[in-house]
């Protein structure tokens, strides 16, 4: 055994050493890194190998290890230096000041600040973001155009629904979770993103999405960063974490660990005016709600780079609330209640994915689900008392893999095709006990079996002058209990580019979209002895078509119209029962939601101490659902959203940034929205030679993020005002060791799950 051990380890060991690349990072004298720098390998004898830009941090990489090689550094700030390469390391180059520079007058070129690659926009993320006060992939996304951070959710301007993938892959785990990853990620490790309206079948997702392309393992080292958050938003909350990573040219190993101690506020005032029985009844009710709990978050990825098209990644991650509770209380003219709840739950999720040389993609992933959920009920009015003890929970296991083929023909032809196929299992209980009064309750206890198979065949071609064309069919064969169906989703992009500064993009794709498993239960959540939540046993899946047009113009400007149908749409709204006084929240079916609308997003500098980006969106909204209680409607409305994002360079290391946007009155089913008015500010500070990051960011100054909603339609009539609580304060401390790089990582989809 003991001999077996030794000869994994050297044959790990010749491995790693077998190939190497050629590092190093640029700065001027005063050691601030000189982005955009101009470096060109050549062999001894003054061949070309190979050519590449500096990143904004001041390193590049060359794949290519040629010892001895000379290497040509060249800036138009900066006198030309070449070095001769003996090692796979060159560490810290200066360059020196040109003597005839004009100090009143320094010329400097522009990166493009968007380019078209497959009919995707791609984005520099770290170039976007380095003078900007983000702290990490998730607040570097937000700021990308188009994209919103809509309460803890990203959105795309003209698209319904947005997924976020990782190298290719889909993640596969719920927002919430997902986002607690990317919060904890840095920015640097992401070497671009592409934003698709129409994303690719070997992606296995549709419609519009955000692929982040990370960066492959180079050299040795290791490298490691900690760091510490406060944030305030009614209270107080604190996180810390680190992350190392290990690092050969053969093999990369990763580890994050962030654990939070999470609490929150949230307030619900209600004013009611329910129509029941020929009478109408003014309930006023105020409610608080408050959680808190601890957060473990764990992710640990081993990456081993086989050769320089493949590889093989296995991921393990864990999301962990060992103890979560919740207190919620409601006061007012109808009934004082009281919710008291207790919680836990954890998640683990391991993946592995091999990418093969000749094209060939193999990926498997396995999630464990499992939640409780306690609660103690008590609610008096008028004199009657009600109470009741609840014990819930849901235990979800969830297993798929998949496999996708790609081959390069002749003429700049591609042929690709795949399958996936996944099986989950969910078992969901809520027993009622210890009841008194008369409150409706019911017991569940399900259990669903699910089942999706995926496959799909896509051609594309390259032609001359910048076409190209893209076109796949994807069938889908579901089930779910009883209910079996087959589906056909057609995918299309074209691009076309009269010259580099003229660049159009059509597309057309199709999807469809599932409930929670929840949401699909006959169940009865009661939030307090007026309000409650309805499951849904018929909900069906919500079938979308879309077709976009993008012009890009100087690879800077964009400018967009979309329009997209969503079948059989479903999300919660609140009706006010015409069968007794109950305010009932309730996932149902629509016919149908669609918008179409015009949208463009417009960067621009002076000189170079401000950085904005103006963003302006218009769309027409039609809503329509003719079995909607006893309230059918249809109904229509025009909305605009604008907004600009204003970075101010004060100093080289210091940088302010101030942000607003605006959205007229939207709808939502029987609800009229109020406009929403939102201002931000940040501040980032680096120092200790770009090791060690300082940040501030008041998010909502005014409190007015948060749309209220109006009800007066057909004998509805409500208002409901969530807006309190949103103002944000969030205070980072991070310090890099060996000028840290942390890789992306994979998530893991539980979007289904959940109460």
């Amino acid at each position: 055994m003991k001999e077996l051990l030794i000869s994994i380890v050297l044959t790990t060991f010749c491995l790693c050493t077998k190939a190497q690349s050629i590092t190093g990072k640029i700065g001027d004298n005063e050691g601030h890194p000189i982005d955009a720098a101009s470096i060109i390998l050549l062999r001894s004898d003054s061949t070309f190998v190979e050519a590449t830009l500096s990143n904004p941090d001041g390193s590049f990489t060359f794949n290519k290890g040629i010892f001895p090689s000379r290497i040509v550094i060249q800036h138009m700030s900066y006198q030309t230096k070449i070095i001769v390469c003996k090692t796979p390391s060159l560490g810290n180059i200066s360059l020196d000041e040109k003597a005839n520079m004009l100090k009143e007058l320094v010329v400097t070129a522009e990166r493009p600040f968007v380019k078209v690659e497959n009919g995707a926009l791609s984005y520099d993320l770290s170039a976007l973001s380095t003078k900007k006060a983000v702290n990490n992939v998730y607040e570097a996304l937000a700021e990308l155009p188009g994209v919103n951070d809509n309460s803890g959710n990203l959105t795309l301007a003209g698209a319904s629904n947005l997924s976020i993938i990782l190298d290719g892959k889909p993640t596969t785990m719920t927002k919430e979770e997902l986002n607690t990853l990317l919060r904890s990620m840095p920015v640097d490790r992401v070497q671009n993103v592409e934003v698709t309206y129409s994303a690719p079948p070997q992606y296995h997702v549709r419609g519009a999405a955000i692929n982040i392309k990370l960066k492959r393992a180079s050299g040795y080292s290791f490298q490691q960063e900690i760091k510490a958050g406060y944030t305030n938003q009614y209270f107080s909350s604190e996180n810390a974490g680190t992350n190392f990573r290990i690092t050969t040219p053969k093999i990369a190993l990763d580890v994050l660990y962030n654990a939070t101690d999470s609490k929150d506020m949230s307030r619900l005032d209600l004013d009611s005016h329910h129509l029941f029985q020929n009478k109408t009844y003014d309930i006023i009710q105020n409610q608080m709600m408050s959680n808190k709990g601890w957060n473990h978050n764990l992710h640990g990825s081993f990456n081993y780079n086989i050769s320089k098209k493949s590889s093989l990644n296995i991921a393990y991650t864990s999301n962990i609330d060992p103890k979560n509770n919740g207190l919620s209380k409601s006061n007012g003219n109808y009934l004082n209640s009281e919710v008291d709840k207790q919680s836990h739950n954890y998640m683990h999720n391991i993946s592995a994915q091999y990418l093969s040389a000749f094209g060939m993609n193999l990926n498997m992933d396995y999630t464990n689900y499992h939640s409780t959920n306690n609660q103690q009920f008590t609610s008096i009015s008028n004199n009657t008392t009600n109470t009741f003890d609840i014990n819930g929970g849901q235990h979800i296991e969830k297993l798929s893999f998949g496999a996708d083929q790609e081959h390069k023909l002749k003429k700049n032809w591609a042929l690709g095709y795949g399958l996936s196929y996944s099986n989950a299992y969910d078992k969901d209980h809520q027993f009622y006990s210890d009841i008194k009064g008369n409150m409706q309750t019911l017991n569940t206890d399900s259990k669903i079996t699910e089942q999706t198979t995926d496959f799909y065949i896509r051609t594309s071609k390259n032609y001359a002058r910048g076409k190209s064309f893209s076109f796949s069919a994807s069938g889908e064969y579901y089930t779910i209990g009883n209910y079996h169906k087959w589906a056909f989703y057609p995918q299309a992009s074209w691009t076309y580019a009269k010259d580099p500064k003229h660049i159009f993009i059509l597309s057309l794709s199709s999807d469809k979209k599932y409930p929670s498993y929840w949401d699909m239960q006959s169940s009865v959540t009661h939030l307090d002895g007026y309000a409650e939540i309805q499951g849904t046993s018929n909900l069906r899946p919500c079938s979308t078509y879309k077709l976009t047009g993008t012009y890009v113009l100087n690879h800077k400007y964009t400018f967009t119209a979309f329009y997209e149908d969503m079948r059989d749409y479903f999300t919660q709204v609140a009706y006010q029962s015409s069968q007794r006084l109950a305010l009932i929240y309730q996932t149902r079916n629509w016919d149908y939601s669609c918008q179409c609308g015009v949208a463009a997003n417009i960067p621009f500098k002076v000189q170079s101490w401000l950085d904005s980006h103006f963003y302006i969106v218009g769309l027409r909204l039609q809503q329509r659902c003719d079995d909607y209680f006893d309230v059918p409607f249809n109904r229509k409305r025009f909305v605009a959203l604008t907004g600009i994002n204003n970075t101010f360079n004060l100093t080289h290391t210091l940088s302010l940034n101030l942000n607003g946007s605006y959205t007229s009155p939207p709808i939502q089913g029987t609800y009229d929205l109020t406009h929403i008015f939102k201002v931000s500010t940040s501040m980032k500070w680096t120092f200790c030679k770009n090791k060690a990051t300082l940040s501030t960011q008041l998010n909502d100054i005014f409190n007015s993020g948060t749309p209220k909603v109006k009800v007066n339609y057909k004998g509805q009539n409500l208002n409901m005002n969530t807006g309190y609580y949103t103002r944000l304060f969030n205070l980072t401390f991070s310090y890099r060791f060996g000028g840290y790089k942390e890789k992306e990582h994979k998530g893991v989809d539980t979007s289904r799950f959940g109460h």
